[in-house]
């Protein structure tokens, strides 16, 4: 994670405990990356003194790679007074990047493309996708270049070359499109599209990107040339999530709300959909969307109906709550046991959950502009933008020490986590617990006289057990899902020993 307030990014264990930290000159511009070879991919955010002529949410401005050991190995600047880099970027196989940038056309370039008058004469801030091939220890080659101005349609001026009606331009973009998603984010804002989240498929070459004033995800062609991409051939193969975009759905069809973090999975797109100005209320959820069968090259859409299909196939929680919000920022992730890790970023929280939406790992973030804040404290201003989880058999991880530190917070508690493996745990070759983790009861060996206690995360006593020197016992049959804290004193030594235990 890289906590929006702070420079520095972490890998974290299960118990929050350091395993690693980078340290940039930046604050981050949001994203960050492990990346197979231990290395880190990291956006940076440049001063506005620096770039004065964009600003707004998620402005980065350069791009950089650290080693394993916190080398600053390669960066680049992407800003000037025409581009910005902004939010979030995607290592590619090819050992290339893409990234999100803003491309600024005058307000005299927006009139001459259909643009209606407004009442401020903003510059328009496009959305385009350059893909980077690094060059030595800074800059690189723009190799491939995609951008959202070269497929624009209005409806309001014939005499302009990209004149048509609206819905029979599924592909395009109305120009004249607003999202009405807040006071300042009407006609005259320049920051028209806000795309917060690239990334690729290089089975299908494909390129997902999420625009949240839209409230839409998108799917171009990566197979194009750039010459290519800036024609037809280049319009989308995909949209999703808000119909009335381009006159194919009203209010009721709107799907998606100031979502994040659009990426491809097995199933099809998983978003995190903020909900911010959803009709029911501001409400989060996580949803895939199954993509429809490519046909010819591209994604049917039958007329005059919008692109299929017409909800989601997952979402988490199904029935929404208050309880779980981020009106900006954020993002999910399925894992390889099928639980999805969820980062709600406005609040620093990031957990686990599985199918039966049983949360079974949590972690808030402590670092604040000030700082690390002390243990069980609400921080605050503690923002992130997403998290990722590496299993113990990521690439990145393989000769690497791996010896965890102390956790990040001030003033730690330590309430017994451990990382050991999961399958059985030895302690001190005289206590044995398994199976954990288990979804029934788990059995308790080679016990003295003594007192064993159940301790929920909390630090709440849920279950004390008198031991009068049984050599096994069965606990815990009645446990919620969740991870508990197993304390066994011996009445003989006076010795404690202490386990996790996770109930399923």
């Amino acid at each position: 994670l890289a906590p929006i307030p702070g420079f520095e990014t972490f890998l974290i264990n299960n118990c929050g405990e350091v395993v690693n930290q980078w340290t940039s000159d930046y604050r981050v511009g949001l994203s960050a990356y492990l990346l197979e070879d231990g290395s880190l991919l990291r956006t940076g955010q440049l001063s506005s003194q620096a770039d004065p002529a964009f600003s707004g949410g998620g402005t980065g401005g350069r791009v950089e790679r650290f080693s394993w050991d916190g080398e600053l190995v390669w960066a680049i600047d992407w800003a000037d007074e025409t581009k910005h880099h902004h939010h979030d970027v995607e290592m590619m196989p090819n050992g290339n990047i893409l990234l999100i940038s803003w491309e600024s056309h005058s307000y005299e370039e927006a009139l001459a493309m259909g643009k209606n008058t407004t009442n401020t004469q903003n510059p328009v801030w496009c959305c385009s996708i350059a893909e980077i091939e690094p060059t030595g220890s800074e800059g690189g080659n723009v190799v491939w270049y995609w951008s959202a101005w070269d497929h624009l349609v209005q409806d309001t001026d014939p005499t302009k070359p990209n004149y048509g009606m609206i819905s029979e331009n599924p592909r395009k973009f109305n120009i004249n499109y607003t999202s009405g998603q807040g006071s300042n984010q009407g006609a005259g804002n320049s920051d028209w599209m806000h795309c917060n989240s690239v990334d690729y498929n290089e089975e299908l070459d494909q390129i997902v990107i999420s625009s949240a004033k839209f409230c839409e995800f998108w799917i171009i062609d990566h197979g194009l040339t750039t010459e290519e991409a800036a024609t037809e051939a280049g319009d989308l193969l995909y949209r999703w999530g808000n119909p009335r975009t381009y006159d194919r759905g009203t209010d009721e069809d709107q799907m998606m709300f100031h979502q994040h973090d659009s990426h491809w999975m097995e199933e099809g797109i998983m978003v995190y959909n903020n909900g911010k100005n959803r009709p029911e209320g501001n409400y989060s959820s996580v949803e895939i969307i199954p993509t429809p069968e490519m046909v010819d090259g591209t994604y049917p859409i039958s007329e005059p109906e919008p692109f299929a299909p017409v909800s989601y196939s997952w979402r988490y929680p199904e029935i929404l709550t208050s309880d779980f919000y981020s009106a900006n920022i954020s993002g999910a992730t399925r894992q390889p046991n099928g639980n999805t890790l969820i980062c709600e970023g406005s609040t620093g929280r990031i957990f686990e959950v599985t199918q039966e939406e049983e949360i079974v790992w949590s972690y808030v973030s402590p670092i604040t502009s000030f700082g690390p804040t002390p243990q069980g404290n609400d921080p605050g201003n503690n923002s992130v933008f997403r998290a990722y989880k590496y299993a113990p058999d990521y690439s990145a991880f393989e000769g690497r020490d791996m010896t965890p530190g102390s956790v990040i917070e001030l003033n730690p508690t330590d309430w017994g986590c451990s990382t050991a493996g999961l399958n059985q745990i030895n302690l001190e070759q005289f206590l044995t617990v398994y199976p954990n983790p288990s979804s029934g009861d788990f059995i308790f060996e080679g016990l003295q006289d003594g007192i064993l206690q159940l301790f929920n995360t909390q630090g709440a006593l849920i279950s004390e057990i008198q031991i009068n020197s049984e050599s096994s016992i069965r606990v815990g049959e009645t446990l919620e899902t969740g991870y508990y804290l197993a304390i066994f004193t011996s009445s003989i030594t006076g010795e404690t020993v202490k386990t996790r235990i996770v109930k399923l």
